[in-house]
């Protein structure tokens, strides 16, 4: 406690400074809401007029103005798509809390459609990050192949790329896919994706803004090395009824917003897919769906209080027996007779969370909040090909080839925390927080049959963590320290700081630096399942955290109103990683526990995006540079090697020309260099005999002669959609059944470079003498795709 103590102090005597020089200044606070829906407005711009001196709301809709003396003072309130509203006070020897702030919507002309939100050049935190993009759902419904889903957009951002080919799983500048935090209002969501549509948990039509930290981000997050991504919901409208319903050719949604009350709004959302490509090829139904309740009560001006409740369940199986029949009685072949590639997945996740927002005074605001979150998933992947061997009028054996995979997993994470902001004067803002999670761990592995071991675990956590953001005229730092304790360890302490220096002709130069700790990774299972799309979390009880240090270097350069170029350089230093050595046998290690291996890294490069608008024209163009290793003592003869998802050269491009107000095209491209993989050489099978059934089985094990050896080739896809509001026609007159005040009408072509096959994967041949020691290519783009949706809006 008195190393605790110690850390925190600095900035606890910061806080006693700050009150003793601006005793005698005042503040002026409020929440900024839609003047229709009463829903908060994040990221408004509040500026004193005639003065240089102003703010920004923060993602609750809240914003503090501190350092006014007494007086008569107006205040202008603007936010993107809103008329700007002025607001006349009177402070007398009293700082004051406003009533709720109202933003007109306007209408926008053609030329001022942007799916890219630039913000002001003083936007609070925004000014401080180094590697912080937002991505509204207007954004993430531009992109063709996003299909309205925040992961899938995530991943035409630089440095952001995806894993597997089916799998929803991302890493960030060269971190493991369990490395990436993902929140949504403040509760850890763990896994927070669909299992075979390779796409998030969450209804977009919910979302109310989407925040991405690539990396140097501050003291109030942790637990993760190399990313934040935090997902604000809605409250709901407190006006009246208003929705969207899309039925489409692969899912149907629903969301509808209302008032409860005079002082409450709720909201529901609920999306349910149907997989028909499995249905109609492979005859194997699967379903997925997931919604969303909030219910918000707003007490007073100064408290407001919210519940929200998710959850998602899937139920995916693909058995392609039926379709390697149909090739075989189509080609007359009958090697695919007794062939079956099986996969079955079943997971399900739930939150729910009760969250109180206090104006203590008008410079002191706290957040608090106590959370469930869990997820479970079970998931089977097997190959089974039997055939017979010997010669005719004898004796035949028969032969089976089975090669299978089961993976459990279990958390649960009850929490409690609070965060108090406390804004002294407008060049100072001192946060300070604390949480306690209590976790349950349940790990459980079958590979080819064979009990790999269970683990399960119950560690705690404690959390403390403070930061104080400081300007002194074009200099901004933001110094900070996150404190943490877990399974009644040792306190383990991460200094952090950002810095950013304004300079003239709209220039920013961006600086972060900070220590990580994480205490929960994710198993590595990618080289035994056929398709790693869930992070098997695992507690890190008896080991040291993995740790990683974050250097990152930024530019940015506003070119006009509404386009700026940035440049981010990193560096990431991975001092302590580990990995599942899933492989290792029993007579190597004993325990599912005993595969886990300790080791280090390393990963740096740049990103350089243009983002914006030209008149009709927006969106960004990024290019990536990037490289990434791992080094394990008992791994590769303990030879360093590329890291499984580095990508050197990365092109993304995502454009929306609005043609008019009511018609649009949206045009995603991605150009992304071929990851490292480790192709096998040799083949090892091992046998064993049914004398029941007078079968002799044996399942293969491909050797390989060193980690990720070769380069895949690169991934280059181009896809297009084309929206436009209907103005006649059956769509409208359905629309107008619902007394709809809009509907809409989406046609997304996907794949239009499928005459050039991008290959994920070379599996080796054997046992066919014309193609022994050759690889077959297996690609996922072989066929173009078109997609029809149709949206009611009321």
């Amino acid at each position: 406690m008195k190393k605790l103590l110690k850390h925190i102090a600095p900035f606890l005597f910061l806080l006693l400074i700050h009150i003793a020089l601006f005793a005698q200044k005042y503040a002026v606070s409020g929440y900024i809401v839609d003047a229709d829906t009463k829903e908060t407005l994040i990221g408004t711009s509040v500026q004193l007029k005639g003065e240089s001196v102003g703010c920004v709301s923060n993602m609750y809709g809240f914003f503090q103005l501190a350092g006014l003396t007494s007086g008569k003072h107006s205040l202008i309130f603007s936010h993107i798509g809103y008329e700007p509203n002025e607001v006349e006070v009177e402070i007398i020897n009293k700082s004051i809390v406003l009533p709720d702030v109202l933003l007109k919507p306007k209408i926008l002309t053609v030329d001022e459609v942007s799916i890219v939100a630039i913000q002001p050049e003083r936007a609070g935190d925004r000014e401080v990050e180094t590697s912080m993009i937002e991505l509204s759902s207007k954004t993430i419904r531009s992109i063709p192949t996003a299909g309205n889903d925040i992961f899938a957009a995530i991943k035409y951002l630089p440095g952001i790329d995806k894993t597997e080919p089916f799998s929803p799983l991302f890493t960030v500048r060269g971190g493991e896919p369990g490395e990436n935090a993902v929140f949504m209002d403040g509760v850890m969501i763990y896994n927070p994706y669909h299992s075979s549509i390779t796409s998030g948990i969450f209804n977009t039509q919910s979302i109310k803004t989407t925040e991405i930290l690539a990396g140097g981000f501050g003291a109030e997050y942790g637990g993760r090395n190399s990313s934040v991504m935090y997902i604000s919901t809605k409250d709901g409208n407190s006006s009246e009824l208003h929705g969207e319903i899309e039925p489409s050719t692969f899912h149907s949604k629903v969301f509808l917003e209302f008032p409860l009350g005079n002082k409450g709004s709720g909201m529901i959302a609920g999306r349910y897919f149907y997989d028909i490509f499995t249905e109609f090829i492979l005859q194997s139904r699967s379903y997925f769906y997931d919604f969303n309740l909030s219910y918000t009560y707003r007490i007073n001006p100064r408290n407001r209080i919210s519940f929200k409740y998710f959850q998602s369940r899937d139920r995916m199986g693909m058995s392609f027996n039926t379709f390697y029949k149909y090739i075989g009685n189509t080609f007359d072949w009958d090697i695919y007779d007794d062939f079956n590639l099986k996969l079955q997945n079943k997971w399900t996740n739930r939150a729910a969370t009760v969250i109180h927002k206090w104006i203590v005074s008008p410079r002191i605001y706290v957040r608090s909040q106590a959370y469930y979150s869990s997820h479970k998933s079970d998931n089977y992947s097997e190959t089974d090909f039997q055939f017979q061997a010997g010669e005719e009028d004898s004796d035949t054996l028969n032969f089976r080839l089975l090669a299978s995979s089961n993976f459990n997993n279990t958390i649960h994470d009850i929490s409690v925390k609070s965060l108090v902001n406390i804004r002294l004067t407008n060049y100072s803002t001192f946060r300070i927080g604390a949480e306690f999670n209590q976790y349950l761990f349940k790990n459980s592995a079958q590979i080819n049959e064979v009990d790999q071991g269970m683990v399960k675990k119950k560690p705690n956590q404690w959390v403390v963590f403070a930061e104080d953001k400081l300007q002194a005229g074009p200099l901004i730092i933001r110094p900070g320290i996150r404190c943490t304790r877990y399974d009644n360890n040792t306190w383990y302490y991460e200094p952090r700081a950002n810095a950013v220096v304004l300079l003239p002709a709209g220039v920013r130069l961006k600086g972060a630096w900070g220590i990580y700790y994480q205490y929960v990774i994710s198993m590595n299972t990618n080289e035994v399942e056929m398709n790693q799309s869930v992070d098997y979390y695992f507690p890190l009880s008896k080991y040291k955290p993995s740790k990683s240090v974050h250097y990152v270097a930024g530019l940015e350069k506003r070119l006009n109103a509404r386009s700026v170029l940035s440049l981010d350089v990193y560096y990431k230093d991975i001092e302590r990683v580990y990995t599942f050595d899933i492989n290792q046998t029993a007579n190597e290690v004993l325990t599912l526990s005993d595969k886990l291996q300790q080791g280090e890294g390393e990963a740096y490069g740049a990103e350089l995006m243009i983002r914006g608008a030209i008149k009709n024209l927006s969106g960004w163009l990024s290019y990536g540079l990037s490289w990434a290793n791992r080094q394990y003592p008992e791994l590769n003869d303990g030879v360093e090697y590329p890291y499984d998802y580095n990508r050197r050269h990365t092109i993304k491009l995502v454009a929306n020309y609005a043609i008019t107000k009511t018609f649009e095209y949206n045009v995603s491209f991605v150009y992304l260099s071929g990851t490292y993989r480790s192709i096998e050489q040799t083949l090892q099978n091992y046998y064993y005999y049914d004398p029941q059934n007078e079968e002799l089985s044996f399942f293969p094990v491909w050797i390989s002669n060193g980690k990720n050896t070769a380069k895949m080739p690169p991934v280059i896809n181009l896809d297009m959609s084309i929206r436009k509001r209907l103005r006649s026609g059956f769509g409208k007159h359905l629309s107008d059944v619902f007394h709809a005040t809009e509907s809409y009408l989406t046609v997304t072509i996907r794949n239009l470079t499928f005459f050039r096959r991008n290959v994920e994967y070379y599996f080796p041949v054997s046992g066919i003498d014309r193609w022994e020691g050759k690889y077959f290519p297996f690609g996922t783009n072989y066929f173009p795709s078109v997609g029809l949706s149709y949206t009611i809006k009321f």
